[in-house]
């Protein structure tokens, strides 16, 4: 639990910023495909609230240092702050052993899936920044995408420069980014 703080950038490929993160000698954690299945009531309370309920399954593709996901993991998120560089908003999650329960558990409690949105992500740690190359099919040629998250806003502007990322940050989640079907 506590504050999530990211930023994400549109980039045209990897092959910069994975040789960049070489140099620096960050550590390579993993490439997962991501399925997240996104969860709201029949009257969209909660995106229209901009907050989001999302049930994250992963498939590792290729082992890195970081620790595996075990079943699935349940996340809630509030709605972003206002007026900053970074995204920052509340994050609650945690493991589940059964995603078939759990979307029991949430349509009893009157939540539908909503949207399902499939990404292929290799993850990196620099110091206290986790640095995430996101691809989503369902963007086409724009899906490629940098998250930068870290402890503070200081931090992740600190972990862009060292990339050599240009660029403004894109606040919308890929989930509203898939919704509209642009960036």
């Amino acid at each position: 639990m506590g504050n999530e703080v990211e930023a994400k950038y549109r980039v045209d490929g990897f092959t910069a910023v994975r040789k960049r993160l070489n140099e620096l000698g960050a550590e390579f954690l993993g490439t997962v495909r991501q399925t997240d299945t996104f969860f709201d009531d029949a009257a969209g309370s909660l995106q229209g609230a901009g907050c989001g309920l999302r049930l994250r399954r992963e498939k590792i593709l290729r082992r890195g240092t970081g620790a595996t996901l075990s079943g699935a993991m349940i996340t809630f998120k509030g709605p972003v702050a206002k007026n900053r560089k970074v995204k920052i908003r509340e994050e609650i999650e945690t493991c589940v052993d059964s995603p078939d329960a759990t979307v029991a558990i949430l349509a009893a409690c009157g939540f539908r899936a909503a949207v399902t949105i499939e990404k292929r992500r290799s993850s990196y740690r620099l110091g206290r920044a986790r640095i995430e190359l996101d691809q989503l099919p369902l963007l086409g040629t724009v899906g490629k995408f940098v998250e930068i998250e870290g402890v503070s806003e200081r931090n992740v502007e600190t972990v862009r420069k060292k990339l050599g990322i240009d660029g403004e940050h894109i606040p919308e989640s890929y989930l509203a980014l898939t919704l509209k079907g642009r960036v």
